[in-house]
């Protein structure tokens, strides 16, 4: 007797097998992806502040005013365009730079820089740029104090 096709028991097995690998492989490429976020948001700050101290060096010990967005990509001599920040799963991606109200926009998401040296809690000083979210990256660093 000649045999066409699978048997249900072989079709089921297969499934099965499939869900197993789909159950394994879904949570470590959501955990690639959110590594890859963070990487990225982590290396655009290093090239903010590489961006900052170029600017510094040309402007003869003088920081980005409040303007830092047009100050840093005007003919993109210190950077092309700002990078994204993005903190996930807490944030969406975000080329904002917040240069005033730091407390009301603590846990936003977007790029802080102190643009003077006016008091605000902050604890940052004149020319430092930062990461405006309260939350923890997958190393357990907070993303504020990076």
């Amino acid at each position: 007797m000649k045999r066409n096709g699978f048997s249900a028991i072989e079709i089921v097995i297969a499934v099965a097998v499939v869900v197993i690998f789909a159950l394994i492989a879904v949570p470590k490429l959501a955990d690639v992806l959110r590594k890859s976020d963070e990487g990225a948001t982590k290396g655009g700050l290093g090239a903010l502040r590489s961006a900052i101290a170029m600017y510094y060096g040309d402007h003869e010990g003088n920081y980005p005013s409040a303007d830092i967005v047009k100050e840093l990509t005007e003919n993109g001599k210190y950077i092309k365009e700002i990078p994204y920040a993005h903190c996930p799963p807490y944030h969406g991606k975000s080329k904002t730079v917040i240069t005033s109200s730091f407390d009301e926009n603590k846990d936003s998401g977007n790029w802080a820089y102190k643009a003077d040296d006016s008091e605000d809690g902050t604890g940052k000083v004149k020319g430092q740029i930062w990461v405006l979210c309260t939350h923890k990256d997958s190393k357990g660093n907070v993303w504020n104090e990076l």
